[in-house]
């Protein structure tokens, strides 16, 4: 990475680590169960301008990382992904590897590779289990004539579950 700390860059560094301090402290106070949409959002935008920073200034290996991270956070935040607990402990080590690779372009020391590579694939396999998530909350159920059934009491769970597409 070498020495890129040139006096141009000391806002993004300074302005990116104060992204993943937020970052941090929200993940930490998140309630995974019942996520507050305004911390998803502010989740989501200290990425995104960690993201667009890195993207402004060329340093691209801290682009793709947080890339995948936001376009994650962004999917959970328009609840077209379930947050789940073992998401939060990879974006938390996400932020560890994102201040790694900052102190490194600040010249402090160098990235582990290593970390980088595993978060990135963690980060995707989150991103490609999206799909298999979706399919898998999808159910139907069928009653039979004559069945009790409490067609409401149904409805109001899976509401409470998550989104009802669509209902005879």
């Amino acid at each position: 990475y070498g020495d890129t700390c040139a006096p141009s860059y000391a806002p993004f560094f300074d302005e990116a680590a104060e992204h993943l301090a937020s970052l941090e402290a929200l993940l930490l106070k998140l309630n995974v169960a019942n996520p507050d949409s305004e911390e998803l959002n502010a989740i989501f935008r200290a990425a995104h301008s960690i993201k667009g920073g890195a993207a402004t200034f060329g340093f691209t290996d801290l682009t793709e990382v947080t890339h995948i991270l936001e376009n994650l956070l962004d999917r959970i935040r328009k609840h077209e992904t379930q947050l789940r607990p073992e998401m939060v402990d990879v974006f938390l080590r996400a932020g560890d590897v994102l201040q790694d690779m900052l102190a490194a372009h600040r010249g402090q020391g160098s990235a582990d590779e290593a970390a980088i590579a595993q978060i990135t694939r963690e980060l995707t396999q989150f991103s490609e289990d999206h799909q298999h998530t979706e399919v898998s909350q999808r159910i139907s159920v069928e009653i039979a004539a004559g069945d009790d059934f409490d067609t409401a009491a149904l409805l109001r769970e899976l509401t409470h579950q998550s989104e009802i597409i669509d209902y005879e």
